[in-house]
């Protein structure tokens, strides 16, 4: 993997870490509008995105059409052991570019994880940032039991609120976050995020989500199951995260073999 310096993100720069990201527009763009934003978004050459995001007027475009630079720039995640300054933004690690671009173009991704590295804060930010900017989509943060489930949700909901408040006003709430259920995340456009124990699988199938994040994929006794059911039900986006441990996971990832990450930078 390249250094910082040797590895070019393709996501526009943010501005320094000391100063609060702004992202501003003159009026607030309505659902119809963000749809169609991310849809010429996804039209555009690399040329062509950069060309965009330097128009003027288009600033504040970035922190809804590019989920790494939200991350980055926009909002931050919560460092408990940090008691003087715990919101931070993401870290501008490489491996965050090539998770990133191989989540934008993969069906189905499987990552062995240490703790060090923010893979579950990371599954988080994509799975808020994607419910937000494609509503009405759903997704389900599933694991072991209800409170490392909710722990993922509670990521997502620290990631909302930290987020720049242009866009809390262009993705509202249905409810603030003191009324909302506490195991639900509901956006005012119809996006869904669910915490579910990873007890009864065939919970994903009658959700009918748009995208399913399995934590600790290894340790749910039933996770192969919960995994064939959403494939089954042909779930649109799936991500497996796991520690390394015996079981259904490894069975899936030992045969991996490297491959080119040239595609994905």
């Amino acid at each position: 993997m390249t250094s910082d310096s040797e590895q070019e993100s393709s996501s526009p720069k943010c501005m320094d870490s000391t100063q609060k990201p702004t992202v501003i527009t003159e009026k607030m763009p309505t659902p119809e509008q963000v749809r169609l934003l991310i849809s010429t978004w996804d039209s555009l050459t690399p040329n062509e995105r950069k060309l965009f995001l330097q128009q003027p007027g288009n600033e504040f475009a970035a922190g809804i059409v590019d989920s790494l630079f939200w991350m980055q720039c926009i909002t931050r995640t919560k460092d408990e052991q940090d008691q003087i300054n715990p919101f931070k933004h993401f870290p501008r690690y490489p491996y965050f570019t090539v998770l990133h671009n191989v989540w934008l173009k993969e069906p189905i991704l499987f990552i062995e994880k240490s703790r060090t590295m923010m893979v579950s804060w990371w599954s988080a930010a994509e799975t808020l940032h994607y419910v937000m900017t494609h509503q009405p989509a759903k997704a389900i943060f599933w694991a072991l039991d209800e409170a490392r489930a909710l722990t993922l949700l509670d990521y997502a909901r620290v990631l909302y609120e930290q987020q720049d408040d242009t866009l809390k006003q262009i993705f509202p709430l249905e409810r603030p976050l003191d009324r909302q259920s506490y195991n639900r995340l509901e956006l005012k456009d119809g996006g869904i995020l669910i915490a579910l124990p990873g007890k009864d699988p065939d919970r994903i199938r009658s959700e009918h989500p748009t995208i399913v994040i399995i934590d600790e994929a290894a340790f749910i006794a039933n996770g192969g199951e919960s995994f064939d059911i959403a494939l089954a039900s042909r779930v649109p986006k799936m991500m497996c995260i796991s520690s390394a441990a015996p079981g259904w996971f490894y069975q899936i990832t030992k045969g991996a073999r490297p491959i080119s990450l040239e595609p994905y930078l």
